[in-house]
């Protein structure tokens, strides 16, 4: 376990009763319990792994394993995998009841917030709680699921163990013949602001994806336009754009178009 780097913090957790067994694994945050084993002692075998780094391993004390223990060895991941399932589940619950508590506390958005003013955006139905910009997250159906935090200096956070896949944050109205995706969401207003069109903040270049292909299922006659960020630093140094690359995944997928910045040289 501690080669596969799944080394637990404390060595006690591991006992031999076949059970699912999760611990906190060392370098791991307090309390993450990302770590998880399935220990059986006759014959003594186990099957290991880790849902932060998604590493997995097995041991055995014999050199070869019987047709039978493999068969109980794959029986035992997908016990880990359906236990892990069931934890994003009860901690997306959770972070969306957190965020609805937060969201229906805050008071309407401050347009001289510094971090609205430094972008020059106006604040687009975005709430403040203290000192925080709260952007909704919602799906398609408009439920609210999460909450992303941006403070006056532009740091952007989401709340612990909550949902992100195919949520955004709506911009500009009504949806008519062009609809605009984009990652951040001053990205998103700032497109909206410059053409009319709606926009939607997908959060980042992971996203776009399963946020246009939410869209085309609800717009299904709509142009949809990917509003891509051009990672030009970062296609310096690893040779790789990862947001001109995200945003045509996403416009391929949805059968729709790209639209690229243009910078000064």
């Amino acid at each position: 376990m501690r080669s596969a780097g799944v080394a637990p913090v404390d060595d006690s957790v591991v006992r031999a009763d076949g059970e699912l067994i999760r611990f906190d694994i060392e370098g791991d945050r307090h309390g993450t319990r990302n770590g998880w084993l399935v220990l059986h002692s006759s014959p003594a075998f186990a099957v290991f792994g880790s849902w932060k780094t998604g590493a997995r391993g097995t041991w055995s004390r014999h050199d070869d394993i019987s047709p039978a223990d493999r068969a109980r060895i794959g029986a035992d991941i997908d016990r880990a995998k359906a236990a892990r399932r069931d934890q994003k589940l009860r901690e997306q619950h959770a972070a969306q009841i957190r965020a609805q508590r937060m969201w229906d506390e805050a008071a309407v958005a401050d347009p001289a917030h510094a971090y609205l003013v430094a972008k020059a955006i106006s604040t687009h139905g975005v709430r403040q709680a203290g000192d925080l910009l709260l952007v909704p997250m919602r799906e398609s159906d408009g439920r609210l699921w999460a909450i992303q935090t941006i403070t006056p200096a532009g740091d952007k956070r989401f709340l612990r163990g909550s949902r992100k896949r195919g949520l955004y944050c709506a911009i500009g109205g009504c949806v008519g013949e062009t609809l605009l995706v984009a990652e951040g969401f001053a990205t998103a207003a700032s497109v909206h602001e410059a053409t009319g069109y709606p926009a939607a903040c997908a959060f980042d270049a992971g996203n776009l994806e399963p946020v246009a292909i939410a869209l085309r299922a609800k717009y299904p006659t709509a142009r949809i336009v990917i509003c891509a960020d051009d990672d030009r630093a970062t296609a310096d140094r690893i040779g790789v754009n990862p947001g001109i690359e995200a945003a045509t995944r996403a416009a391929r997928a949805v059968h729709g178009a790209i639209a690229l910045p243009e910078f000064d040289a």
